[in-house]
């Protein structure tokens, strides 16, 4: 029998016993995109290695000042407060030398959409009231249905406007200052800072050992699906798939128990009481402490400057 012959004498029996050829679905593309996440987390390490200016910087110094910039941006209420916090972290990235395509990677491009969504209705009159300046749908007269009523002309209104631009300046500056401080700090680093605050050591525990749990069931995962595609030719019925998913999912969870009773008795056998140790960090040195003043007098002077613009007009 020739290679033509078996080939069709296997799709007859694959046919007749119902089975489909096996192709790319959707938990390889799932898994795909997790080890792409995974892989763009670890080059992040990367970007905090990055010799630049503020990398330079203790970590400390670099999460205390984004700090008091996200308390800066929740205090101020107007568009040009929010405008002059809004340069602070654009400085800080480029000081930092994190490329734009590295800054929208990390989640910014995400949540430029998402906040985008949820404040593209405040922009309504139908929602915000106010003068309509871009009308979008007029009727001949108002709608009435109990306590809500639509206006005649429903539109983009000035105040909506306003109130949108608020938004979006608040939340994407302090995403921005966010992914700063992520993207040139490493993990460690970060950790190490957040217990210099004097935060719970069961907060810092849990928050270390959720990211390296996640990063070794990701691996877990890869292999079982790696395994599975190495031994099935075609593909089985949907039952049979759910049931396989079923027992995988009750192997990882027998496997993620017996792990965390052997990471606890090891560490348990090493010394852990219940807090994370830390090397010990340095004192804060004029670098660190120039930065931080300097985030403390350009937050202070964006409300200054707007409220000396307000008092001219």
């Amino acid at each position: 029998m020739n290679q033509s012959a078996r080939e069709q004498h296997f799709l007859e029996l694959a046919s007749a016993r119902r089975l489909r050829p096996a192709k790319r679905n959707y938990a390889d593309k799932t898994l795909r995109r997790i080890a792409a996440f995974f892989s763009r987390s670890l080059l992040r390490e990367e970007t905090a290695r990055r010799p630049a200016v503020l990398q330079g910087v203790d970590p400390r110094a670099r999460l205390v000042a984004a700090l008091v910039f996200l308390i800066s941006v929740s205090l101020a209420r107007s568009i040009p407060v929010l405008l002059g916090h809004a340069a602070i972290p654009l400085v800080a990235i480029s000081l930092s030398r994190i490329r734009a395509k590295e800054l929208f990677g990390a989640g910014f491009l995400l949540a430029l959409l998402f906040s985008t969504l949820i404040a593209a209705p405040a922009t309504l009159n139908a929602f915000s009231g106010g003068q309509v300046i871009l009308p979008l749908l007029s009727r001949q007269q108002e709608w009435r249905s109990g306590p809500y009523v639509l206006p005649a002309v429903i539109g983009v209104s000035r105040e909506g406007l306003l109130t949108a631009a608020t938004f979006l300046l608040r939340v994407l500056s302090s995403v921005a200052a966010v992914l700063w401080l992520t993207l040139s700090t490493r993990w460690v680093d970060l950790l190490r800072g957040l217990r210099s605050l004097r935060l719970p050591p069961l907060f810092l525990q849990v928050a270390g050992m959720t990211v390296r749990y996640l990063h070794a069931f990701h691996r877990q995962s890869e292999e079982i699906h790696l395994g599975k595609k190495s031994r099935w030719i075609c593909e089985a019925p949907v039952t049979a798939e759910q049931a396989w998913v079923g027992s995988r999912i009750a192997n990882a969870w027998d496997r993620g128990l017996r792990l965390m009773e052997e990471v606890s008795d090891a560490m348990t056998a090493r010394g852990f009481r219940g807090e994370a140790k830390f090397p010990p960090g340095s004192r804060l040195r004029a670098r660190d402490w120039g930065f931080l003043a300097a985030v403390i007098v350009l937050c202070a002077a964006a409300h200054a400057l707007a409220d000396a613009v307000r008092l001219r007009v």
